[in-house]
């Protein structure tokens, strides 16, 4: 069984490789890449919305972000709900849990809003433009957030133990 100190650190190290690898490119990305990645896909999303193919084209290059963007989550995500347990306590855990659950909710709506997108005219094309790039800056936001979060719990619980004077058995 892993020690409190070696789940810390492994739960931060995950932090920076969110998602291992795009399947498209084989490209390796940490959580911020694919947060920078899916904003700057939205906004060319949304200023390729002046032609329809364009704009088709580019949403799914968009969704393919989130995509990398959520399955890498996924997986951070369920390791941190099987190591965390050993570390923190049931209020700290239960306010992650809750984080996590919403930004898996947050990337379902904003997939839901690029499948509406898909019967509007040019017309509507143009007035979804800044929800579009507003629901992914809402995403990215909430994931940087939760992350910043959790490691400041995580670099505070890791401090007090490094400082811990070890026991001898």
């Amino acid at each position: 069984m892993p020690d409190a100190l070696e789940v810390i650190n492994s739960v931060l190290s995950q932090h920076f490789r969110i998602t291992e690898n795009i399947k498209t490119t084989g490209d390796k990305m940490n959580d911020i890449d694919a947060v920078f990645g899916m904003r700057v896909a939205a906004y060319k999303t949304a200023n390729s919305a002046f032609s329809v193919s364009e704009f088709v084209e580019k949403r799914a290059e968009l969704l393919k972000t989130v995509d990398v963007l959520e399955e890498g989550l996924k997986k951070h995500f369920t390791y941190e709900e099987k190591a965390l347990p050993l570390v923190l306590g049931e209020l700290l855990l239960k306010d992650i849990l809750h984080d996590h659950k919403e930004i898996f909710q947050e990337i379902e709506e904003v997939k839901k809003g690029f499948a509406s997108l898909e019967k509007l005219d040019r017309e509507a094309l143009l007035s979804k433009r800044l929800e579009l790039v507003t629901s992914v800056n809402d995403l990215s936001d909430k994931v940087i957030n939760h992350a910043q979060y959790e490691e400041k719990v995580l670099n505070s619980i890791k401090k007090a133990f490094e400082e811990k004077p070890t026991h001898k058995e």
